[in-house]
This record gives structure tokens, sequence and C-alpha cells, in this order.
């Protein structure tokens, strides 16, 4: 009974975001909708979990080093912003962990308050 309510509220409320010095405020649905066409669409169902395992669960550690096959399910979320390489700003080849970035996060609870 609450959900509906919650949602529509989510839906209007605006966020101010400051990106390269200018401030803009968005929806969250209007942010989810801009991550969604930077990502060519929509991003995938397994590119959601993934975020949403971070989300869950923390960041994910590669101890031995991120495979070719992982670093392409990774580059489109990496150069969207979605998510950083641990240690920051390394090439995913030289990542030892991947965790949710800020707008990763703000883009999971754009997409909570969207269903």
């Amino acid at each position: 009974m609450i959900r509906p309510h919650l949602s529509s509220l989510l839906a209007k409320s605006k966020v101010k975001l400051s990106i390269f010095g200018q401030s803009i405020e968005m929806t969250l649905p209007e942010i989810a909708q801009f991550i969604e066409e930077q990502a060519e669409g929509k991003l995938t169902d397994e590119e959601i979990r993934y975020l949403e395992s971070l989300s869950a669960h923390g960041p994910k550690d590669y101890p031995s080093g991120i495979d070719s096959e992982t670093r392409k399910f990774l580059r489109p979320m990496r150069n969207f912003g979605l998510i950083l390489t641990i240690p920051r700003n390394v090439f995913l080849a030289q990542a030892v962990g991947i965790e949710l970035s800020t707008f990763g996060r703000l883009y999971l609870r754009a997409r909570l308050g969207v269903k």
C-alpha cells in the first residue's frame, strides 16, 4: 500500500548534481533515463545484477587480476562511470577489484524509484 506512494514521491524528488563545475537538478527517473541512454539503450539484466551485487556485498575482489572476458563485460559499466577500479585510475587489466561508484549507487536508487 505504501510502496506506490513512496515510488510516486521518489519519482518527483530532485537530485542536484555538480558535473565539471556546473550544477543541474534532475529527477531520479531522469537520471535513470540519462544513464540508460549513455549505455546505448538499457543496461543488460546481467549488468544490473552485477551492480546490485556490488551494492549489497561491497567491492568484488579479483586477486589474480581480471581476465579478458570479464574485462569485456565490465568495460561498458566502467566507461559509463557506474563502477570504479581498485586501485583507482588503472586499466581494468591492472585492477585487483571493482567497486560501485557514487554514480552507480545513484543509478540503482533511481532505478528503484522508477519501478
